[in-house]
């Protein structure tokens, strides 16, 4: 008998024709402990796990930019939504100060003072409107009186509960005063 050797190219291109898998000629623990296939395997692991860290890395990256882009949208809304109810109790806000100068009885200037200053009313409780009201009501006829009080405005008691304005200063028609104003030109 003549030796005969098949040759592992001759082993290769019989596999390829008759369509043979690894899996039919070798059982699974010789695939499995083979170096080429663990090797094949490990880097193929280990490419799905990278690419799947790399995709949730993008995803959490993204996730990350969309939380702040809706924090600053949020801020903004909740800002406007602010600025609003201030405006909405701005307005509720000048009925009140009609009824309360009404109801305290503020003189003329008094008033005219108030509603001068109605202006720079800002509520910081707008749940409380009608303390906020009150309390800027005290604090701008407070500031009215020291006002008046600079420019030389007193007020006398006449009966209880009304106050008369009386001016302090020369009577009209001083002599003297007369006298220096005619110097300056009409």
């Amino acid at each position: 008998m003549p030796d005969e050797t098949i040759t592992i190219a001759e082993i290769k291109n019989l596999i390829k024709e008759e369509e043979i898998k690894p899996s039919d000629l070798f059982d699974n623990d010789s695939l499995t402990t083979d170096p080429f296939v663990k090797g094949y395997v490990a880097d193929e692991r280990k490419a799905a796990s990278s690419g799947e860290y790399a995709h949730r890395k993008r995803t959490d990256t993204k996730f990350d930019d969309e939380r702040e882009t809706w924090e600053k949208d949020k801020e903004k809304k909740d800002e406007k939504i602010k600025e609003l109810e201030i405006k909405n109790a701005k307005r509720d806000a000048v009925d009140l100060f009609t009824t309360k100068i009404k109801e305290r009885k503020l003189d003329k200037q008094q008033s005219k003072f108030v509603e001068k200053k109605q202006k720079d009313f800002v509520p910081e409780d707008i749940e409380n409107l009608d303390k906020e009201v009150d309390k800027f009501l005290d604090n701008t006829v407070d500031e009215y009186k020291e006002t008046a009080e600079i420019f030389g405005v007193k007020k006398e008691k006449v009966k209880e509960g009304e106050e008369k304005e009386e001016t302090t200063g020369s009577p009209p028609g001083n002599k003297e005063e007369d006298e220096a104003n005619s110097l300056i030109p009409d």
